[in-house]
């Protein structure tokens, strides 16, 4: 199997990894040792997703995949690009929470649907991120804590309040959407910016 970093066949697995992942691991290892964090991975072509590594690399021979590219960055630059970015989203998530509530107690509440689905995306876009800063940064994701709560156990009940919400979007339950978006999400949309704003500390912490 050819392995390339950034493009390189600079890197060799030390020993007799057990599967494809154990060379992804490797890698990761190796990259981190030079200050940056792995962005994307390619098998023979196709990329595969960070939440799909361990399912479809794990057991996997070596002899499966041919060609194995990892692209990399500097881990200082990723970590304030995502920051960044999440900066000047966040401030506006409370608020479509708000005007969304509003709309599915009101006359029209189908004309949020289509709204609803975008807000989701974006906010699962936004954990993405966030964790991209975590992983990135090295941190532990139970142990980080934002105001006392840790951020696993934040992503959870968040990750539940928008299954519940979505299976109400199904039923077209109005009245449990507008509920769900004023009364659970709005508050953790407004909490967002105070994850970020750890996640941004934690990243000057290591700077400095």
């Amino acid at each position: 199997m050819d392995v390339r970093l950034d493009g390189e066949s600079n890197f060799e697995v030390e020993g007799e990894p057990s599967d494809v992942f154990a060379v992804i691991v490797a890698a990761e290892g190796f990259l981190r040792e030079k200050g940056r964090a792995m962005l994307s991975v390619m098998a023979d072509g196709e990329s595969v997703p960070a939440d799909q590594l361990v399912e479809t690399m794990e057991g996997k021979p070596l002899d499966a995949v041919g060609l194995l590219e990892i692209a990399s960055e500097e881990i200082s630059t990723l970590v304030d690009i995502c920051l960044q970015e999440l900066e000047t989203v966040l401030p506006e998530l409370p608020t479509a929470c708000h005007a969304l509530g509003e709309v599915f107690h009101g006359e029209a509440p189908e004309t949020g649907y289509e709204p609803f689905e975008r807000l989701a995306e974006i906010w699962h876009q936004v954990k993405v991120r966030q964790m991209q800063v975590v992983g990135a940064l090295g941190l532990d994701e139970d142990g980080l804590e934002v105001e006392g709560v840790p951020l696993a156990k934040m992503h959870s009940e968040l990750n539940g309040f928008l299954h519940e919400a979505a299976e109400a979007l199904q039923v077209s339950d109005n009245v449990c959407l507008g509920d769900l978006l004023e009364y659970e999400l709005a508050p953790r949309a407004e909490t967002e910016e105070k994850i970020v704003a750890v996640l941004r500390q934690c990243a000057q912490q290591q700077v400095s």
